[in-house]
């Protein structure tokens, strides 16, 4: 009996004292949230007035969106090699992209809402610490079916830089100047797929077919370090999400079936189809219709991304003078230009590598100047959530870049003129998704800062 009344007293102090540390938890709670907020409203201000830090930033989230084509472009003149040494078949080291791809796909729709949850810069580093543990798998494999399983794990991890770093974009700036960061991203981005197969190339020629996964293990490794010390926390603790399945199916589910995510993220995703295929396709390209080598990739490689880095360094310069609809509506009339120029060469001139790599070059100029403005009034549109936008968007991306690896590239690489009919097809596709979108929304169809700030406090969609 005592035991049960000293029992009694003692749950009975408990619940009482339970209100007072709930209520006491709850003034450091917001007291945390206003110094979280503060600390990003500094940043915001700190980068407007400081150009080298701003630059600084710029530099490390470009270098983030850089690992993906790495990972992917690296490797594609080892090949043959890989193929002789593992051994494998053609089409086991197609499906080690397309496995890349899936993990890809798959993944990123976490990274966005887990950044959402607990902050972009955990995310970010995190991830860069397992895609090093996959490349690291990679360089060890010893059998087709072990590089496999590591490419998939690669894939997996290697889109989180790219995702979040489009929110901490939007998170640290506004309207054009975000279109501006957009852009110089693309156009420091577009290095990668440049350099990729050049090094790659090099290091299968002069190494071995290893050292390119030991390359990117370095290249993660080093990125989450420098990720650790620079990179600023942009998502303030007072908009976070929850992190449950429930509301992520939710959160994931109301932004997938609203009609304005479909049609604006659908239009980036099929025109890269058309860019795509000449990436994937770059062996049979390059090799089997240039008749050139494995070191020759780059005669494809540089002009594709010198035609993305002119159109991201004008669409930086034309943020706030044309509006973003007239920009993407000049990029679809420059991608129909490389379009129509690409079946006619393709049909009617003989294998000529600069002549067939110039349509490409302009295909990949209109591509690139439609992209930024299409990026930010996606985000913009979703801003409550743009991190879990971001990632559903690629995971959306890279599930069509699959599509293009395993189904399309076999029939299409067969041949130039298939490599011209779906440039010219998937364009197509997206200017009549873009037709439709401004029909439905016309005046709205681009987001306003107004828009954006009612959405953010009310946190819903338009």
């Amino acid at each position: 009996m005592t035991l049960s009344c000293s029992s009694h007293r003692r749950s009975s102090a408990v619940r009482s004292k339970r209100p007072c540390l709930e209520s006491s938890r709850e003034p450091r709670m917001e007291a945390s949230h206003h110094a979280s907020q503060a600390a990003v409203d500094a940043e915001k201000l700190a980068l407007v007035s400081d150009k080298r830090r701003k630059a600084k930033l710029t530099v490390l989230l470009a270098c983030l969106t850089m690992l993906g084509p790495f990972s992917i472009d690296t490797y594609l003149p080892a090949f043959p090699t890989m193929q002789a040494a593992l051994p494998a078949t053609e089409v086991q080291m197609q499906l080690s992209l397309t496995l890349y791809f899936v993990g890809f796909a798959l993944f990123t729709l976490f990274h966005g809402a887990v950044s959402d949850a607990i902050g972009r810069k955990p995310v970010i580093v995190g991830t860069l610490l397992m895609h090093a543990v996959g490349s690291i798998g990679c360089a060890l494999a010893g059998s087709i079916t072990g590089l496999l399983a590591f490419r998939l794990l690669q894939g997996m991890f290697a889109g989180a830089g790219f995702v979040v770093g489009r929110a901490v974009v939007r998170d640290l700036f506004d309207g054009p100047e975000a279109q501006r960061q957009l852009s110089r991203i693309q156009m420091l981005f577009a290095i990668a797929p440049i350099v990729a197969p050049i090094l790659g190339g090099w290091l299968v020629a002069h190494l071995h077919w290893s050292s390119i996964f030991w390359f990117l293990a370095s290249f993660a490794l080093t990125l989450a370090f420098w990720a650790k010390i620079s990179l600023p926390e942009s998502h303030p603790k007072s908009k976070r999400l929850p992190l449950s399945i429930g509301p992520l199916v939710k959160t994931y589910s109301s932004i997938f079936f609203n009609a304005r995510f479909q049609l604006l993220a659908a239009i980036p995703g099929i025109n890269f189809m058309g860019f795509f295929i000449y990436i994937a396709g770059a062996p049979a390209f390059v090799i089997n219709h240039m008749q050139l080598s494995t070191k020759d990739f780059w005669v494809l490689f540089v002009p594709g991304i010198a035609g993305i880095t002119v159109a991201a360094f004008l669409s930086g310069r034309m943020a706030g003078r044309i509006s973003m609809a007239k920009q993407i509506s000049i990029g679809f009339a420059v991608i129909a230009c490389a379009a129509v120029l690409n079946l006619i060469v393709s049909v009617w001139v003989a294998p000529n590598v600069w002549v067939h790599v110039f349509p490409f070059f302009v295909y990949a100029f209109g591509m690139a100047f439609i992209t930024p403005p299409i990026t930010v009034a996606l985000l913009d549109a979703f801003a409550w959530a743009r991190g879990s936008v971001s990632a559903l968007q690629s995971s959306c991306h890279v599930a069509m870049m699959a599509v293009v690896t395993a189904v399309i590239v076999a029939p299409a690489q067969k041949s130039l003129l298939g490599f011209a009919v779906v440039m010219a097809v998937t364009p197509a596709i997206g200017f009549a998704i873009w037709r439709t979108y401004l029909k439905i929304y016309g005046n709205e169809a681009i987001p306003s800062e107004s828009d954006v700030s009612a959405q953010v406090n009310n946190e819903g969609t338009l």
